[in-house]
C-alpha cells in the first residue's frame, strides 16, 4: 500500500468534501479515492470518514490523522522544494486565501505579475470572508484585515487598508452631505457585515482616538462588492476600504466624504502562514514579491514601475490561467 499516497488522498477528500472532487484534483476516479481511504482505515483499524449521501466528513480520529498528516506531507513537499529549489526558480502550487474584495482588487494583479516572472508556478486563490481551516484546506498563505482570532499561525502585518466614507453624487444631492460623525445617524447607511459586524462605524477624532457611531439603513450585506454596488446605485452611504472603490471614485460613480470632526481609520492587513521554520521557497518568494508590489500605507497594488495602479487598470489587467479562484 502506498501509505503516503493514501494519506494525501484522505487530506484532499477532507479538504474538498467529496471523493469526486478529490478525484478531479488528484487525477483518479471517485472509486479509487474511496478504496484508498478504506485501505488506510483497514490498516489503522479505525474509521476516518463519515460517509453519507450528502457527502463525507471527518471522524474524531480522522481529524487527528489529517492534522498530523498535513504536517508530514508539508515536510515532504518542503524536501522536494529544497531539492528542486537548487535551480533558484520557484515552482509548484501556492494556495492563497483572502477576503473577496482584497483578493480581487489587490492580490489578483500582484499574482498575475508573480506568475509572469515565475512561469513554473501555479496559484490557487480562494476568496472568502471567514478565516478558513488551514489544515484541511492545505493553504500556504492567508491574508486578513482587522483583528485576528486566536490562532497558532504565524501572523505578519504587511500593511494597512485605509477606509473611505462615500456615496453616489445623486444620493448626496437628494439628502445632503453629512458634516459630522453624529450626522451619520440621519442617513441611510449601507452596512458591510463582513467588516462592520455590530452596525457601527469607527473613526478617529482630532487626537487620533477611536470613536464609533451607530448606523442603520435599508440595505446590508456580507459582500463588500454588493454594498459598493448599492452605494453606486444611490441607496446610501458606504464605509469601505479605499482599495475596493478606487475605480468608482475615479470615475465619479462615488464621491468621498470628509467629516469635520472625524477621520477614516485604517485596518491592519496581515499575512498568516503555518510556521516561521522551514518556510517553503515558493511562499518566501511570493511574500517578497507581494511586499515589493504593495503600498503598505495606501493598501493598494503598485505596478512594476512603482506607480500605484488605478482601479480601472487593475480591473483590466490580464489574469494568467494558472490563477484559480475558489469562492467561499
Amino acid at each position: 500500500m502506498d501509505k503516503l499516497g493514501h494519506m494525501r488522498t484522505l487530506v484532499t477528500v477532507a479538504k474538498l468534501g467529496s471523493f469526486s472532487a478529490a478525484a478531479k484534483e488528484l487525477g483518479g476516479t471517485p472509486g479509487m479515492m474511496s478504496k484508498q481511504v478504506k485501505q488506510l482505515e483497514d490498516t489503522l483499524d479505525v474509521r476516518l470518514l463519515h460517509r453519507t449521501t450528502r457527502g463525507v466528513s471527518l471522524t474524531d480520529a480522522g481529524e487527528l490523522f489529517v492534522e498530523r498528516a498535513v504536517g508530514i506531507l508539508q515536510q515532504i513537499d518542503d524536501v522536494e522544494t529544497a531539492v528542486t529549489g537548487l535551480s533558484r526558480t520557484p515552482r509548484g502550487v501556492l494556495r492563497v486565501n483572502s477576503p473577496p474584495s482584497f483578493g480581487t482588487h489587490v492580490l489578483t494583479p500582484i499574482i498575475a505579475g508573480f506568475l509572469a516572472r515565475y512561469p513554473d508556478m501555479r496559484v490557487e486563490l480562494g476568496l472568502q470572508d471567514d478565516e478558513p481551516n488551514v489544515i484541511a484546506s492545505r493553504l500556504d498563505l492567508i491574508f486578513r484585515l482587522g483583528k485576528l482570532r486566536d490562532s497558532s499561525l504565524v501572523s505578519r502585518q504587511v500593511g494597512r487598508a485605509p477606509f473611505v466614507l462615500c456615496a453616489a453624487p445623486a444620493y448626496l444631492a437628494a439628502h445632503g452631505e453629512p458634516r459630522g460623525i453624529a450626522d451619520l445617524a440621519e442617513h441611510n447607511c449601507i452596512v458591510d457585515g463582513s467588516i462592520q459586524t455590530d452596525s457601527s462605524w469607527s473613526f478617529a477624532d482630532g487626537d487620533g482616538k477611536r470613536i464609533t457611531q451607530g448606523v442603520q439603513g435599508s440595505f446590508a450585506s456580507l459582500s463588500t462588492e454588493a454594498v459598493i454596488e448599492a452605494a453606486a446605485a444611490g441607496v446610501g452611504l458606504v464605509y469601505v476600504p479605499r482599495y475596493a472603490v478606487t475605480e468608482e471614485l475615479e470615475q465619479g460613480e462615488l464621491a468621498a466624504i470628509d467629516l469635520d470632526d472625524a477621520a477614516p481609520v485604517a485596518m491592519p492587513i496581515y499575512a498568516l502562514y503555518g510556521s516561521r521554520d522551514h518556510v517553503a521557497a515558493k511562499l518566501r518568494d511570493f511574500l517578497d514579491f507581494f511586499l515589493a508590489h504593495f503600498d503598505g500605507h495606501s493598501g493598494r497594488h503598485v505596478s512594476q514601475d512603482g506607480e500605484r495602479e488605478s482601479g480601472a487598470a487593475n480591473a483590466g489587467a490580464p489574469v494568467s490561467p494558472r490563477v484559480v479562484r475558489v469562492s467561499g
